[in-house]
């Protein structure tokens, strides 16, 4: 999937945001980490979509944060989430992989005569 401008700098910014929110949380500013969590999961969301894999790594980041401030049912939660998104990639992508480049006959009648 090509990505357009607007969205190559969302993730861009996205990025920058959970870079910024991990230094913070780090430091013990975790309502200022959490503000920079928020808006990256708002931006992936609005411009990549929430099942982006990008999305899975502002959950992932999020849900530390969560997990690490006493919110440790929301945070489970969203580590699931986030979990789930990395799932569903995976396997589109292997799916995807294996489609392109197919099990080649001659590996297939190797393994069966072992």
């Amino acid at each position: 999937m090509v990505i357009g401008a607007t969205q190559e700098s969302s993730a861009v910014a996205a990025r920058s945001f959970v870079i910024w929110g991990e230094e913070l949380s780090k430091k013990g500013r975790y309502g200022a980490a959490e503000k920079l969590y928020q808006r990256a999961r708002g931006l992936v969301e609005r411009t990549l979509g929430p099942q982006h894999p990008m999305m899975a790594e502002v959950l992932e980041c999020y849900s530390d944060l969560l997990v690490r401030t006493n919110r440790s049912a929301e945070g489970i939660a969203m580590k699931s989430r986030s979990e789930a998104i990395w799932r569903a990639y995976a396997a589109r992508s292997c799916r995807t992989l294996v489609q392109a480049h197919p099990f080649p006959a001659y590996c297939a009648e190797r393994e069966g005569s072992d």
